[in-house]
């Protein structure tokens, strides 16, 4: 069995870079962000089908070094263009197509900027054709309304095919991926979760992963006195309390959200059942004789009254009566005899019928 210090020296310093790796994760995202963004570095700025640029981005600008031909028979020669221009051990940024994903603006309660990315990650199968599953997403608020209520929040989603086959093709040319962005979304990162990544390599990191968390373990065990540890006991604590409360925060805003859904449905759903004034006078157009006149039409809620004259108003409450539209249909006052224009002047109410509407 061999165990010489040389033999595991590539070990040792992959399971380093995998540490080192999940240290910075823990860096808020938008620091992370700005830093890589001052830092610059390289962009293989995917262009279309089998064609990407490679970028040097830097001093806030970028320069093309190269126009990469990706078609698979071509990938043995565009590895050694890659080797040649990139900086050695440097990350890459892989940039999708703007048309790779999709943007969307929503408003949300105030209360959710404090638990934002889980809210969102509620809200996805509402407000984009997509499972919450089948993307990856990132948000950002762009403005504050109604004097800070409440927040007009961007959402931008990528399908997860498209990141994950990106990230698949920078490794097959080599390149160490550090985010994957959209074109005109500088700000947004689809990178695929690192423990996917870094589960494909397990077998490889395996044993320096494990010599290296028996060192920490061991190097905890010796070091932290048990005071130490009663402190940590207490500050756990308190973090358990705020993310309880961020919890109770998120659960709020998402029933503020539904509530404002379900009233928006009910006053929708009660705008249908009220008729409009143009079907009924377009009914009353088409039911009444032509020697029928109205000088007064009345719409409210359900009800439709009419006065007017005609040669015979009994005849005007039977065609009201028996048409599809109304229902019920009755005088409101004696008829009156109009000897000047020889016509019957009357005034009938009757009910819209919920079978018509």
């Amino acid at each position: 069995m061999s165990g010489s210090p040389s033999s595991l020296l590539p070990s040792l310093r992959a399971a380093w870079r995998w540490w080192t790796g999940e240290l910075v994760q823990l860096v808020p995202q938008r620091w992370r962000q700005s830093l890589a963004a001052n830092r610059g570095g390289m962009v293989l700025a995917l262009t279309g089908e089998y064609r990407a640029d490679l970028l040097q981005r830097g001093a806030g600008r970028e320069e093309r070094l190269a126009q990469l031909d990706l078609m698979p028979s071509r990938i043995p020669e565009t590895r050694e263009i890659l080797a040649s221009v990139r900086q050695r051990g440097a990350a890459t940024t892989i940039r999708l197509p703007a048309d790779a994903g999709l943007s969307a603006t929503m408003v949300l309660p105030a209360a959710a900027e404090a638990n934002l990315d889980q809210v969102v990650s509620f809200e996805l199968d509402r407000r984009t054709p997509f499972k919450r599953e089948e993307v990856y997403h990132s948000q950002r608020v762009v403005q504050r309304l109604d004097a800070g209520k409440k927040l007009l929040v961007q959402l931008t989603v990528v399908p997860r095919p498209a990141a994950d086959g990106a990230v698949a093709l920078a490794e097959v040319l080599g390149l160490t991926i550090s985010r994957v962005e959209l074109a005109g979304e500088e700000f947004s990162n689809f990178m695929p979760p690192r423990a996917q990544r870094f589960g494909t390599r397990l077998p490889s990191f395996a044993f320096g992963a494990l010599a290296l968390s028996a060192a920490v373990l061991a190097g905890v065990a010796v070091i932290i006195p048990l005071s130490h540890a009663h402190r940590t006991l207490e500050t756990l604590q308190q973090d358990l309390a705020v993310v309880k409360q961020r919890a109770d925060q998120s659960i709020a805003a998402q029933k503020e959200i539904d509530a404002e859904v379900q009233e928006g449905g009910f006053l929708a759903a009660r705008k249908r059942q009220v008729p409009s004034a143009s079907e009924v006078l377009y009914d009353l157009t088409h039911l009444l004789p032509d020697d029928t006149w109205l000088s007064e039409l009345e719409i409210t809620g359900g009800e439709v009254r009419i006065n007017g004259f005609a040669g015979s108003a009994s005849a005007i409450l039977g065609l009201v009566d028996q048409s599809k539209r109304f229902v019920n249909a009755a005088f409101r006052s004696p008829v009156v005899q109009d000897q000047r224009a020889n016509r019957e002047q009357f005034n009938i109410a009757a009910r819209v019928s919920e079978a018509a509407q």
